[in-house]
């Protein structure tokens, strides 16, 4: 994952993932699938937050849990399959849970400071 700041707000110019889940029998629709796990990772590892008070959501719909905008979403995606003769098992969403880590090493990267608390937009923008 690449990203750049641009005015104190991160901005994702390019991500390449791999994907090792057997044989591949829709490479559009596994593709797709794939891109929105990315997309929705990016969101969650940026805004992604949600808090209880009394076991009951504080954010209970969209107008207060903010999640990642359409403009917002990186349109430079891509996944390469590992090819292989691997019966199918299912895709699943094996591209979410690594963005989290690909979104924090690019803040470093762009930064060099190091991002450990989620979303990490809390910790970018200037406190004010």
């Amino acid at each position: 994952m690449d990203l750049e700041m641009k005015n104190d707000e991160p901005l994702i110019t390019n991500v390449v993932a791999a994907v090792d889940c057997g044989i591949v029998i829709n490479p559009d629709a596994a593709s797709n699938m794939g891109e929105g796990e990315i997309v929705d990772g990016i969101g969650n590892a940026l805004f992604g937050e949600q808090s209880f008070n009394n076991r009951v959501p504080e954010k209970s719909n969209f107008d207060k849990y903010r999640m990642i905008r359409q403009r917002e979403a990186h349109k430079n995606i891509s996944i390469h399959f590992v090819k292989n003769d691997i019966d199918p098992t299912g895709l699943g969403e094996p591209l979410f849970p690594p963005t989290f880590a690909a979104v924090a090493n690019a803040l470093y990267k762009a930064t060099g400071k190091r991002f450990y608390d989620q979303p990490f937009m809390q910790n970018i923008l200037p406190k004010g």
